[in-house]
């Protein structure tokens, strides 16, 4: 997956600068794990009353350290969570790194953070995808949005005159119910580490992989229409096929999706509708990722049953519209035929003319039990895969010379 793909799928986990679901469960499971201090001194747990609640909420972050001071940047900007309750306790905030330590954040004037986001991109990987300048951009570059990305400088809480031991519990207090032996407390912190590295693992495999868009119709302007429209038209070149499961593992989900461009059949168009219609799909050679899958040929039992047909059941009435290259969606009623079974099912299909051709892409749901498809064993949280997904498919027709 290119760098510019994973980061617009990162961004996607913050819509409106807000985490969603996903985004917030690993935020629960990092404040954790930079809770135990087995990170480099920049990741922190950051503690701060909620601003409605009053509950204390957590927080992941890595810190910016630039000319001996250290740096908290909001990377979702100004309607992040955790820069509104911090305003709203008046920088009062705990830190946790193994323990619990007392501190006050400053909010940096805009025109003074620059530098700080400059540093920021340099040592916090994750900042990169949110903010739109480049780490290895000059301080200068900064200096146009850093209104939009609150900073706030980390200061000690003052220390009360009453003694060497109240200035020890003012810059450092025990974590409640610690573990007097470390062995303990480093089994335990492995543990942890091992869970973030697997949900890690998983999220790298399932959520932020590059999953290919629903087939659809083309978004660019097309050709004015062109030639007659009664006629037969055949599938050719740029026609593709194939199917869309959603498969889930350790709580995050994500799209398999197999392709094929082994499409064929017509589509039969007299008196201003189509009055016949029958595709034939190649399923053995459908690859996942560029590669054939085990559990697909498996499921489907490719070696005895390698197509997928669909026939239109009731005719398709065209407009005007459609012959003057208006774009047309309509559910029509077919039939499917995979894995040696034939039902009846619902069409959502979309057409339009192009120039010379027909451009025509549609999906079909299928419930696995239906067609007598056996899907992989599931383990629930584990790993599982949905128990339907949707065919889908993106036709380009061309009339046939002479007919």
């Amino acid at each position: 997956m290119s760098t510019w793909s994973y980061a617009r799928r990162l961004r996607k986990m913050y819509p409106e600068g807000r985490a969603n679901a996903m985004a917030r469960r690993y935020a629960r499971l990092w404040a954790a794990v930079f809770a135990l201090g087995l990170f480099p001194r920049r990741w922190v747990t950051l503690e701060v009353p909620g601003r409605r609640s009053g509950r204390r909420t957590r927080f992941p972050l890595g810190m910016a350290d630039l000319n001996g001071q250290w740096y908290l940047v909001s990377m979702l900007g100004e309607r992040c969570h955790w820069v509104q309750n911090v305003r709203a306790a008046q920088g009062h905030v705990v830190l946790r790194r193994r323990r619990v330590i007392a501190r006050e954040v400053v909010e940096v004037p805009a025109a003074e953070r620059a530098p700080v986001l400059n540093r920021y991109l340099q040592k916090v990987p994750g900042g990169r995808p949110h903010i739109p300048v480049s780490r290895q951009a000059p301080v200068g570059d900064f200096e146009a949005i850093s209104a939009r990305y609150p900073v706030f400088r980390v200061v000690p809480v003052p220390v009360p005159r009453s003694g060497a031991g109240a200035r020890a519990r003012a810059r450092s207090v025990p974590v409640p119910g610690a573990r007097k032996h470390r062995w303990v407390r480093r089994t335990l912190a492995g543990l942890v580490l091992v869970v973030a590295a697997i949900f890690a693992l998983a999220a790298a495999l399932i959520e932020l992989q590059s999953v290919p868009a629903p087939l659809a119709l083309p978004t660019a302007l097309t050709a004015a229409p062109a030639g007659r429209l009664d006629g037969s038209w055949s599938a050719g070149p740029g026609s593709a096929a194939g199917f869309r499961v959603q498969e889930n593992a350790l709580g995050m989900s994500n799209d398999a999706v197999g392709r094929t461009s082994d499409v064929s059949g017509m589509i039969l168009i007299s008196d201003d509708q189509v009055s016949s219609a029958a595709f034939t799909v190649n399923l053995a050679s459908i690859r996942v990722n560029g590669k054939p899958q085990a559990q697909f040929e498996s499921s489907l039992d490719t070696r005895r049953y390698p197509d997928a047909t669909v026939t239109l059941v009731t005719p398709i009435a065209l407009d005007s519209a459609f012959a003057g290259g208006a774009t047309v969606t309509a559910t029509v009623n077919g039939q499917l035929t995979i894995n040696g079974q034939r039902h009846p099912v619902a069409i959502t299909v979309s057409g339009r003319r192009s120039g010379h051709t027909l451009q025509v892409a549609g999906s079909i749901p299928v419930a696995f039990a239906t067609w007598h498809i056996t899907g992989p064993a599931g383990y629930g949280f584990i790993a599982s895969l949905a128990d339907r997904g949707i065919a889908e498919f993106y036709l380009v027709l061309r009339v046939q010379s002479g007919k």
